[in-house]
């Protein structure tokens, strides 16, 4: 009689649990799970199952998604070969997503690993299988969502009746019994920064201001016993404090107001006559999609002192808005030779930093034979300008006659996978470029020429003519006068001083 050995199967048994609450007890959840699932590898010894040394054990994570540190090494080790089966005391351990589920599958299937659920003896290599593990994720899945809407109702409830549901507390308040209370010493730079919002009219003032006096966060530790606070107040911090209904004794919740059950710290009329001048610098009507991000080089753009350029723009009478970065610091002297690089018309700073960057694509990857670098030197215009200088571009030093760009270069295999499904390898850390510029006196600001490009100096005099005029009198009409009176001033037509404004970045952008 002939004894047929059975082939060695090693078993790699996963456990989590979502939080991480009686972890540190000597015999846990984990534990627990685990011990289940050795009990059933030994009643298959016989099969030739064993169990793997290594524990995969995902503790205070989430079944969510697929973003944990266990789950992501038993990958690994399945890739690598080391597994042949998956063991789970039950499905939802693995995962509560059917997506990513599925995902598992196509990986276990891949690398010919079985899946095994010890409360629901299940084989992911029948059909059947697959088919009951489906329809049971399904349910789990569906357990899952109402769950969550069932915590965002209670929420809702909750902060309907004035109550706050959790996270850190605002400036001003110190949270006790699930309650806002007010921080007397907080209380008075809530204020502060209310009222010199208003002496100041901006924000980024408002920052500067703030540090100049010293004003920062109060220390503070979480629940968790992790520090924070203790720094300087950021522009989008200060947004989310004026904008905040909290100090006025509210609570919001998904654009609804609610009365809270704290006592408000900032007047009535104060908070009001903030709103409003907030509405009133909006660059564009809060809610509105996509205009807010046409500047693409907001809080990347400084001049070599670290002064930084703020996006303005102003409105023809045709509709058309013209935008332009302006340095404050250096517009306060227009007798100072920096002023010529005071303020610079946004699309042609842009379309330079842009090619710029699309230019140097050779620097930013480390291989440069390969077929992917090929596809993306072809195909790089289906990544938006926009995204490729907002992802790329950390930081842009304006000097006389450069631009400095500080890239960072790794943020292109996230680009290039994302807009063209390709991968690549990319310098680490970051790489510095100089952009040489040409920047032209007009009457008030400058015009930023690139030195590859096209001259524009080479236009014919009538054409170089109405140029310089458009650019003369837009940054006029910028400043405030009428294009009617630059019209009567000049002694030619409205329309005319319109169409060589417009002529004006027609030609800029065609030199691009």
């Amino acid at each position: 009689m002939v004894v047929m050995k059975s082939i060695a199967k090693t078993c790699a048994i996963y456990t989590r649990k979502s939080t991480d609450e009686r972890l540190d007890m000597e015999f846990n959840t984990l534990d627990a799970q685990r011990e289940a699932c050795e009990a059933y590898i030994m009643s298959q010894r016989s099969e030739g199952w064993k169990a793997a040394p290594t524990q995969y054990d995902d503790g205070g994570f989430s079944g969510g998604s697929l973003d944990r540190p266990a789950l992501n090494c038993l990958i690994n080790d399945i890739k690598a070969g080391k597994i042949n089966i998956v063991v789970v005391y039950k499905i939802d351990r693995l995962t509560r997503s059917l997506a990513d589920f599925a995902k598992l599958v196509e990986v276990f299937d891949e690398h010919g690993v079985t899946f095994v659920s010890v409360t629901q003896s299940f084989n992911t290599t029948t059909s059947m299988g697959r088919l009951t593990l489906n329809v049971l994720l399904s349910f789990a899945q569906f357990e899952r969502e109402v769950t969550s809407e069932r915590i965002r109702d209670k929420i809702a409830a909750s902060k309907a009746k004035g109550m706050w549901q959790g996270g850190r507390a605002p400036l001003g308040f110190d949270i006790e019994n699930r309650r806002l209370i007010t921080n007397e010493e907080d209380t008075k730079a809530a204020r502060l920064i209310f009222e010199l919002y208003l002496q100041l009219g901006s924000v980024r003032d408002l920052e500067v201001e703030l540090k100049k006096r010293g004003v920062k966060s109060r220390r503070r530790v979480s629940e968790k016993g992790l520090p924070y606070g203790g720094r300087h107040f950021s522009r989008g911090a200060l947004y989310s404090i004026l904008q905040n209904p909290v100090y006025i004794g509210k609570i919001s919740h998904k654009g609804e107001i609610h009365e809270g059950l704290h006592d408000a710290i900032i007047p009535q009329e104060l908070w009001d006559t903030v709103q409003i001048k907030l509405k009133e610098q909006a660059q564009c009507p809060i809610g509105v999609k996509g205009t807010r991000h046409r500047n693409m080089l907001t809080g990347r753009l400084f001049d070599d002192r670290g002064n930084p350029y703020s996006p303005v723009f102003t409105n023809h009478r045709s509709g058309k808005r013209y935008r332009y970065y302006t340095n404050k610091v250096l517009a306060e002297d227009k007798a100072h030779p920096d002023y010529l690089r005071a303020r610079f018309p946004a699309h042609e700073i842009e379309t330079t930093v842009e090619m710029a960057v699309r230019k140097n694509f050779h620097d930013f990857v480390l291989e440069q034979k390969c077929t992917n670098f090929e596809y993306l030197l072809k195909n790089h215009a289906a990544i938006l300008a926009y995204n490729l200088v907002r992802g790329l571009v950390s930081k842009i030093i304006v000097q006389h006659n450069m631009l400095v760009l500080h890239l960072k270069p790794l943020t292109l295999e996230r680009l290039a996978h994302e807009h063209l499904n390709i991968r690549l390898s990319c310098v680490p850390g970051e790489i510095v470029i100089e952009v040489p510029y040409r920047s032209e006196r007009t009457h008030d600001g400058a015009i930023v020429i690139q030195s590859e490009s096209k001259d524009i100096f080479d236009l014919p005099s009538k054409a170089l003519k109405k140029l310089i005029q458009g650019v003369i009198w837009r940054d006029e009409h910028f400043d405030g006068m009428a294009i009617k009176a630059i019209a009567r001033r000049e002694g030619c037509s409205q329309d005319y001083v319109g169409s060589a404004i417009f002529y004006s970045f027609k030609t800029l952008q065609a030199a691009f």
